[in-house]
C-alpha cells in the first residue's frame, strides 16, 4: 500500500503522518503492514485494537481517513491486482467496522436497504385527524 494513501498526502511518509497527527509509531507500522499485506491481519489485529484505545482524538479522526481513502483507492484501482486490493479493501473496511462501529462508505447501502422495507403510502391516503376515526367527517 503507498504511503501516500494511508497518510493523505503523496510525499508524507507513514511515520511522518504519524507524528503529525499524534499517532504512536508502532501503530503507524502495524497499520501500514496490515494494509500492505492483509494476510497479516490475524496477526495484527490484536494490536491494533487494543491501541486504538490509547490514541488520542485527533489521530482517531485521521486514521477513520485513512481508512476510508484505503478504501476508495482499493475501489478505483480494482482491477490492476484485483485479489490483492480485494483483501485490502475488506481489511480497510472490517477495521472501520470494528475500531468504529460502523462504514461510512456502506451506510448509504444500509440507508438505501432500509428505505425499501418502510411502507409507503399512496397518493390519496391521509391521516386521520387527533380523536377522529378514518373515514369520519367533521360537523357540516
Amino acid at each position: 500500500m503507498d504511503e501516500g494513501i494511508i497518510s493523505g498526502m503523496k510525499e508524507l511518509t507513514v511515520e511522518c503522518w504519524a507524528k503529525k497527527i499524534g499517532m504512536f509509531p508502532e501503530y503507524a507500522c502495524m497499520l501500514h503492514k496490515v494494509l500492505d499485506e492483509p494476510e497479516e491481519a490475524p496477526y495484527l489485529l490484536e494490536g491494533l485494537v487494543d491501541g486504538y484505545e490509547k490514541l488520542p482524538k485527533k489521530a482517531k479522526d485521521e486514521l477513520r481517513n485513512c481508512l476510508i481513502r484505503v478504501q476508495i483507492h482499493c475501489s478505483i484501482n480494482s482491477s490492476s491486482d484485483p485479489i490483492n486490493v480485494s483483501k485490502q479493501l475488506f481489511i480497510a473496511e472490517t477495521m472501520e467496522k470494528l475500531l468504529f462501529g460502523n462504514n461510512l462508505l456502506g451506510m448509504e447501502d444500509i440507508e438505501l436497504e432500509e428505505d425499501e422495507k418502510k411502507p409507503r403510502r399512496g397518493k390519496g391516503h391521509k391521516k386521520a385527524g387527533k380523536g377522529r376515526k378514518p373515514g369520519a367527517r367533521g360537523k357540516e
